[in-house]
């Protein structure tokens, strides 16, 4: 089976996959559409990876939160130093990597533009890493550790119409090669209109031998449009036999760990009872310890975990009858939208968390 690793883990989906694979039968665009930690990153780069097409051939756009899989992934390595931990922190880093591409370098800001740099040398240490015996492994994963850093503050709100112009562009290029390219694109349901219309038009008219996958964990929320030119592909949730397999492939005991996001979480270093108290405390009108609170998130670079747990606990407020519609409304715009312009303008984590917090004092004075 060409997708066994995933047909242990999402079964139907593999076997999905192999069949447009076997009868070289790839559309134009494929929507993964399933919940967080299913596989959906997984499979398109596995896709790709079948198909034979190379790296340089693809480009990733993704909203998600690398920083919690690449320090899980470092941490393992320094832990374990086997053939397993190597190839899980190549894949979490190289996921990241993708969205360097050179072509998408002018659709950039002046601070982003510098990340481009970062990104190659740390494309070189993966490079170094195959050489490398295990006795080697401990230093070198200091020194990756230390290199990608700047690029995990850098999650990308989502697609931007400079990027689909980037895109449209490079697709229309022939490929040297003459192989097919790729294009995965995750988060596009909180993408702005804009940039929606503008990939639309790409889809309504693709470039020969180019091929999207769009990635969505809330596939109604993408226009019709979209959705109307994409083949769906649906992922499970992972149940507890995915789980066991993917962590005893990583030599965890799975037995420690609710699911995958309770790993990456716990094994990153983040402290997240201290997160989830802090933002239910804020909610309640609690007291609460500031100070520990942001030392634990620029120890950690947790800010994006504290925000999502923040929403989380907006939406119970309003669930349990604590907060009124109108109010539970603008604390989640608030909130999003505070989130949103920061990654957009390059702002500070901790200026977003500012605004956030005087927010949520404000209406619950």
């Amino acid at each position: 089976m060409i997708f066994g690793e995933l047909g242990k883990t999402q079964e139907d989906t593999a076997l999905v996959l192999e069949a447009l694979v076997k009868a070289n039968d790839i559309p134009n665009a494929l929507l993964f559409c399933g919940p967080q930690y299913s596989g959906r990153m997984y499979a398109s780069r596995s896709l790709v990876s079948a198909l034979g097409v190379p790296q340089e051939n693809v480009i990733i756009v993704s909203d998600r939160n690398h920083s919690l899989r690449i320090r899980t992934a470092i941490k393992l390595l320094k832990k374990n130093r086997n053939s397993s931990s190597k190839a899980f922190v190549k894949d979490c880093i190289q996921t990241l990597l993708q969205q360097y591409h050179g072509s998408m370098k002018d659709s950039q800001g002046p601070a982003a533009k510098k990340r481009f740099s970062t990104a190659a040398e740390v494309s070189d240490l993966l490079r170094e890493m195959t050489s490398l015996d295990e006795n080697a492994l401990e230093g070198y994963a200091d020194k990756l550790e230390k290199t990608v850093e700047p690029l995990l503050d850098s999650r990308v709100s989502s697609i931007s119409i400079s990027q689909v112009r980037s895109i449209r562009d490079w697709c229309s290029t022939s490929s040297m090669d003459g192989q097919m390219k790729f294009v995965i694109i995750e988060g596009l349901e909180n993408a702005s209109d804009g940039a929606i219309n503008a990939l639309l038009k790409t889809l309504e008219e693709p470039p020969r031998e180019t091929h999207f996958i769009l990635i969505s964990e809330n596939s109604g929320r993408i226009p019709a449009t979209i959705l109307s030119r994409a083949r769906k592909v649906r992922f499970n949730e992972l149940n507890e036999s995915g789980k066991k397999h993917i962590l005893s492939g990583l030599f965890v005991d799975p037995n420690k760990y609710d699911s995958l996001k309770s790993f990456f979480i716990s094994f990153s270093g983040i402290d997240d009872e201290l997160l989830r108290n802090s933002a239910h405390s804020l909610l309640m009108k609690e007291a609460l310890d500031l100070p520990s609170l942001v030392k634990e998130l620029e120890k950690t670079q947790s800010w994006d975990r504290f925000f999502s747990l923040v929403m989380e606990e907006i939406r119970l407020a309003f669930l349990e009858g604590r907060l009124d519609q109108r109010r539970a409304e603008y604390l989640t715009n608030a909130v999003s939208s505070s989130v949103s312009k920061a990654e957009t303008f390059n702002q500070t984590k901790r200026l977003v968390f500012d605004f956030v917090v005087f927010r949520i004092l404000e209406v619950n004075k």
